[in-house]
Formats: C-alpha cells, sequence, structure tokens
C-alpha cells in the first residue's frame, strides 16, 4: 500500500492539488480510536488515515473519512448493525464499510443481488483514482 499511497501524493502534487490530503493520523490515535469504540478498522484503511486522515477526490470517485468521522452502523438496510462507515464511492450510492474482523467491503444498496462485496481500496486507488486524476489534470 506505501507504493500506491506514494504515487496518489506524486500525482496529487503534479496537479497541483495535494492540499486534498490531510495531516496523518498517528497510529496510537488510530488504536485509542479502536480501544474506545470496541471495534477494528481494515488495515487498508489504518494504512491510508496514517497517510491522511480522510481524503476526498471527484465525483463518482472516493471519500475515506477521517478517524474522527468513522462510525459504527445501526439500522442500514444492507449493512449488520456494528459494522463500521468508513467512506464512499461518491455518485454511485456505495460506501466503504467493514465488518468486526476488519474486513472491508463495499455495501451497495441499489445492487440486490450483492449488497456487499470485498472491497480493496489499494487496488481502487490504482485503477480508478490514478486514471481519474492523469485524466482531470493531463498529466502523463
Amino acid at each position: 500500500m506505501k507504493t500506491t499511497l506514494d504515487k496518489l501524493k506524486l500525482l496529487l502534487e503534479k496537479a497541483g492539488i495535494s492540499d486534498k490530503l490531510n495531516p496523518p493520523a498517528s497510529i496510537n490515535d488510530i488504536v485509542e480510536w479502536e480501544n474506545i469504540h470496541n471495534a477494528v478498522i481494515p488495515e487498508e484503511i489504518k494504512e491510508f488515515l496514517q497517510f491522511s486522515d480522510g481524503f476526498e477526490y471527484g465525483w463518482g470517485t472516493i471519500v475515506v473519512f477521517p478517524l474522527d468521522k468513522i462510525e459504527i452502523i445501526e439500522n442500514w438496510d444492507s449493512v449488520p448493525d456494528g459494522w463500521l462507515d468508513l467512506g464512499s464511492i461518491i455518485g454511485d450510492g456505495a460506501y466503504l464499510v467493514s465488518n468486526e474482523n476488519g474486513e472491508l467491503y463495499l455495501a451497495d444498496h441499489e445492487n440486490h443481488d450483492e449488497p456487499l462485496r470485498k472491497f480493496s481500496l489499494k487496488d481502487w486507488i490504482e485503477n480508478r483514482i490514478f486514471e481519474r486524476i492523469e485524466e482531470d489534470y493531463d498529466i502523463e
């Protein structure tokens, strides 16, 4: 994930929008949050939070909540209570969520056949975000 995050930072710098990155969360802050909430944040999200405590890029791309915006889910139709709400895929009506074991999922309430499916933040960044930034800012 480090290589992916380093490339993301470089692309944002080339695009002149590195201000989209926030100061990182410390591992101590993340562990404290997990202890207080008796919950496990997925490793990819932890790594991202240590890179930038929250992130948002473009329509149809992604939001990763900062640590202080992560919430425990209650009363959602397609996601069990007690899971974590970690962010969203903007424009698609899908949410980044995780179960009690810290496994990352995409919750898509419009996909009735598969409302929850495993998700890789690293793959999404590499396959969607990089391309989107390059296209939006004409970076080769």
